[in-house]
């Protein structure tokens, strides 16, 4: 299981459903009520189940007007994020991918745009395990499958990107590390 922090509540996120749990949400929402323009609020309320206020606040952040690519990419995949939560899957994979095309159109080599690309496709690859058990749930196996493969060739990037090009830190790496032991279970029961 890994773990960080969010506006200095610990978050865990769960092996099976690689989902963030919130230890202490009062402390969450109170630091929202506090925050509402910041841009993580959007992730703070996806993690406390606000979908719907989560789904405002991050059309407000992606509207804000001068951001550099690499923030509008960052922006984009936190509301991508709430777009899996509420199941709209085919939405939020739309907004992952312009979010990854996003990241190359300032310096595709700089240490930001490369993080910021492992992080999208750590996402992608979440959105597309929660859109494969959808998709099984629903009868549609091979779907199922080949949305499993994508998402799997996705956590790998990530992983490889920040194991071996070292744009980023060790809880991003574990991150995707349980991300790829999730996929490679080849588990669609969760």
């Amino acid at each position: 299981m890994s773990s960080f922090e969010a506006a200095g509540t610990p978050i865990t996120v769960d092996d099976e459903t690689l989902r963030e749990q919130v230890s202490d949400p009062v402390a969450l929402a109170s630091w929202c009520a506090q925050h509402p323009q910041d841009p993580r609020a959007v992730s703070y309320l996806r993690m406390l189940g606000r979908l719907d206020e989560a789904a405002i606040a991050g059309r407000r952040a992606l509207a804000d007007e001068g951001l550099s690519p690499v923030m509008r990419a960052v922006r984009r995949a936190r509301y991508a994020h709430v777009l899996q939560w509420q199941g709209a899957f085919v939405a939020a994979e739309e907004q992952l991918d312009l979010a990854a095309e996003e990241t190359g159109l300032e310096d595709p080599t700089s240490p930001s745009s490369m993080s910021v690309l492992a992080a999208v496709f750590q996402h992608r690859a979440k959105c597309r395990f929660e859109h494969a058990q959808a998709e099984h749930r629903d009868g549609f196996p091979e779907a199922a499958r080949r949305l499993w493969e994508a998402a799997l060739e996705d956590a790998r990037r990530a992983l490889f990107m920040r194991e071996r090009l070292g744009v980023d830190g060790e809880g991003a790496i574990a991150s995707s590390r349980q991300t790829v032991t999730r996929l490679s279970r080849q588990d669609l029961a969760a």
